[in-house]
């Protein structure tokens, strides 16, 4: 079957608005070149039944090129063509949806000092936008080396900026990265790392605060991840508190 070949192609082009059919009757019109309504039903496996009312539909669009006759003929439109004309549409959908949010003018109520995130978008998102208003310190404390590598632009940047802290649980883990990190104790790592709230289990991937004032969490709780993003003066005072005291002597461990 066809949707056997490449079914990422297929995705992709969903994702660009057509339906899992459309995209499937344009992909296979492409390697086709030109084509009967039944030869592109015969590659694709669209269904008999929908596929002349999906090629009329894709011809609407402008994908498609149709050729009267006996049996009628079909040709896909360049791809280039295709793609630029459903960007061209989308910018401009999504400009004109921004300039109409940004006209809304009711009153919004009071923001919450706490946020949860669940999607990695958003979680990544949100990283972004807190580590760009860094000003004077930025504490980090991780047990996986990902979050370096997804941000190490940024953190290098930092770098040279505002004073870095950056706590790891496994100091040979993270020996690839050009940062210099500092190795919390076994006792501090297992903690952290094991903590059930309701029957679920929770353990920090990684924590960052910047400038004492914001700080986010994200964390595995059973089989979802997440992130927890504060920003209560009280909270991040007494978060602050803990990881200085993860930094003393008795929970950092010394470099061999």
């Amino acid at each position: 079957m066809f949707s056997q070949i490449n079914p990422r192609l297929i995705r992709n082009l969903e994702t660009l608005g057509l339906t899992e059919n459309e995209a499937k009757a344009y992909v296979g019109l492409v390697s086709l070149g030109e084509a009967t309504a039944r030869e592109i039903h015969e590659l694709t496996d669209v269904p008999r039944a929908k596929i002349y009312e999906i090629l009329k539909v894709l011809a609407k669009k402008g994908f498609l090129e149709v050729r009267q006759g006996t049996p009628t003929y079909f040709r896909a439109v360049d791809p280039k063509r295709v793609i630029g004309k459903i960007k061209e549409e989308f910018l401009s959908c999504a400009l004109e949806a921004l300039n109409q949010l940004n006209e809304l003018s009711y009153e919004l109520p009071k923001t919450s000092p706490v946020w949860c995130i669940q999607s990695e978008w958003g979680i990544k998102n949100r990283i972004r936008e807190i580590l760009n208003g860094v000003n004077e310190e930025l504490i980090v404390f991780s047990s996986s080396p990902t979050f370096f590598e997804e941000f190490e632009a940024e953190l290098k940047k930092l770098e040279k900026t505002c004073r870095l802290i950056l706590i790891v649980t496994e100091r040979e883990k993270f020996k690839s990265l050009p940062f210099e990190f500092r190795e919390t104790t076994k006792e501090f790592s297992e903690f952290i790392n094991n903590i059930v709230v309701d029957g679920i289990r929770y353990d920090e991937e990684f924590f960052l605060m910047a400038d004492g004032k914001e700080s986010i969490g994200v964390h595995n709780a059973g089989n979802k991840r997440e992130a927890v993003v504060i920003k209560l003066p009280v909270v991040c005072y007494m978060q602050k508190m803990i990881y200085e005291r993860v930094l003393e002597p008795s929970f950092v461990k010394k470099a061999s």
